[in-house]
């Protein structure tokens, strides 16, 4: 490695600031594609949310994402008024998580 070449973990830190930068974006992402009843899109968005975040570290959005992901799994094409309910609120928790974690990052 040349002496002006950053480190294998210079960039893998580069990388988990980048990713912590862009949660709250994914999150309201999420959040729009639940909006329009795009449960599909959502499904997906929630499912990549799920491991990317407990591949950088963030157990708690992780978390969220992943009782999203399965309330819109089990409530098939649209989600009943309880899921719905479920849902905001782990929306909530992942709004607060992807703030906190971009605010950490910087």
């Amino acid at each position: 490695m040349d002496a002006g070449e950053p480190s294998i973990d210079a960039l893998l830190a580069a990388a988990g600031v980048q990713f912590a930068e862009a949660l709250p974006d994914k999150v309201s992402a999420l959040q729009g594609s639940i909006a329009r009843g795009a449960w599909a899109e959502a499904r997906r968005a929630a499912h990549k949310l799920r491991g990317s975040a407990a591949t950088y570290g963030h157990a708690e959005l992780a978390a969220s994402a992943a009782a999203i992901e399965e309330a819109l799994l089990g409530a098939g094409d649209m989600p009943l008024e309880e899921s719905r309910e479920h849902i905001d609120r782990q929306l909530s928790l992942a709004h607060a998580e992807a703030a906190r974690a971009a605010r950490e990052a910087r």
